[in-house]
């Protein structure tokens, strides 16, 4: 039996191996593509939620109601209260002005990049789309016995086409999240 002395791989051995490697790539980046993107948006859809949750609880808290302004066109929103105003439920004819300059800012913050306010999935329950933001003048309030200013859905997308809409019922302030990776809305 002869040995031979060169020592190392074949041609054909480094091609084998290079071919699978380049399968296995390919299959990896199949599944995990846009998952990066994805995760972006839940991880913004759950911001936001967890964002008015928070002007929720302190309304409830401060027995005030506090707001979260949202800004479409540059993809910020603003946590603010009205603790520089008398606060008198009974009497409608006396609304909160929330853009007189008493207002205090609580937490502001901006979407992350490559997710933005708006729908590429459709509209959720009929609920229109328009700038991404369906509630009067772009902003919710929460009073203090938790209910909102009235029902509402932020929609938020990315290029790939996923969509979240985050949606508020005014009857009891509740907040809820939806996901649509195009096959129909689910929860």
């Amino acid at each position: 039996m002869r040995r031979s002395l060169q020592k190392g791989f074949t041609l054909l051995e480094v091609l084998i191996v290079i071919a699978t490697m380049s399968i296995l790539l390919a299959v990896a980046s199949f599944y995990l593509g846009d998952r990066g993107e994805k995760s972006q948006l839940k991880s913004a859809a759950a911001d936001l939620t967890g964002t008015m949750n928070l002007a929720r609880a302190s309304a409830i808290r401060d027995a005030r109601p506090w707001a979260v302004q949202f800004d479409p066109d540059e993809n910020r929103y603003v946590v603010f209260s009205n603790a520089g105003e008398a606060y008198a439920p009974e009497d409608p004819a006396d609304p909160i002005d929330w853009t007189d300059g008493d207002e205090t800012t609580f937490r502001s913050g901006s979407l992350p990049q490559g997710v933005s306010f708006g729908s590429n999935q459709g509209e959720l329950n009929a609920v229109a789309i328009g700038d991404g933001v369906t509630y009067v003048n772009d902003r919710i309030v929460f009073f203090p016995n938790g209910i909102c200013s009235g029902s509402g859905t932020l929609y938020l997308t990315v290029a790939s086409g996923s969509t979240f809409a985050v949606t508020t019922l005014s009857a009891t302030g509740q907040i809820k999240i939806w996901s649509n990776h195009g096959s129909g809305w689910s929860n």
